[in-house]
């Protein structure tokens, strides 16, 4: 009984361990993506090379636990540089917005099979792409809709005569469509390459 439990402790410790060494890596890796700019429009908002790729991988091998935690931090770490008017504007732009991304981990492999996988990698393919895009569209959709609330109440202005709920939904889906798109293009790519490499089929 007592070895079994001493082993059950040890595993769980890795886990732990192997959880947080790679929510590290994938919030670095995230951070700096999302630094580099294709394009950025002039009132804020850019497209950016996949940068939530990291945070997609880290979500679908840990679960949605651990995937809003770092999508969080995340979040907080885009306060650096951003575009800061009210705490509550910077509650839909920021913390709702990029903590959205958790949602992915709902994709994720249920926890008995994830464990089964010492690699996130191999929990990634594992968990399947049709569900990982599936949740990614959810997720953007969900930072949209927080972006448009805080486009109407707080940059109604820049509106003109156009509606203000127009103008936002518009405005925001130009530029978080066009980064959706380029995420999922790099993040089949990547899972296919994945797949051929761990020998797993594509699903």
């Amino acid at each position: 009984m007592t070895g079994n439990s001493n082993s059950t402790t040890m595993s769980n410790n890795r886990e732990t361990i192997l959880t947080i060494v790679t929510g590290g890596i994938a919030l670095a890796l995230a951070f700096v993506l999302s630094q580099i700019e294709i394009f950025e429009l002039p009132n804020g908002g850019s497209v950016t090379p996949a940068s939530v790729l990291p945070i997609v991988i880290f979500a679908m091998a840990f679960g949605p636990g651990w995937g809003f935690l770092v999508a969080l931090i995340f979040s907080l770490l885009q306060l650096i540089g951003g575009w800061l008017v009210t705490p509550f504007q910077v509650l839909l732009d920021y913390t709702l917005g990029y903590t959205a991304y958790g949602i992915i981990g709902f994709a994720a492999l249920p926890k008995a099979k994830r464990l089964l996988y010492k690699n996130p990698l191999v929990r990634f393919v594992n968990g399947g792409i049709v569900k990982a895009i599936i949740f990614t569209i959810l997720a953007y959709i969900v930072r949209w809709f927080c972006s448009v609330l805080s486009g109407v109440i707080f940059y109604a202005e820049y509106a003109g005569d156009m509606n203000p709920w127009i103008y936002s939904m518009v405005y925001n889906g130009s530029f978080l469509s066009v980064d959706l798109v380029f995420l999922l293009i790099v993040m089949i790519i990547f899972y296919i390459v994945l797949s051929k490499a761990y020998k797993r089929p594509i699903k």
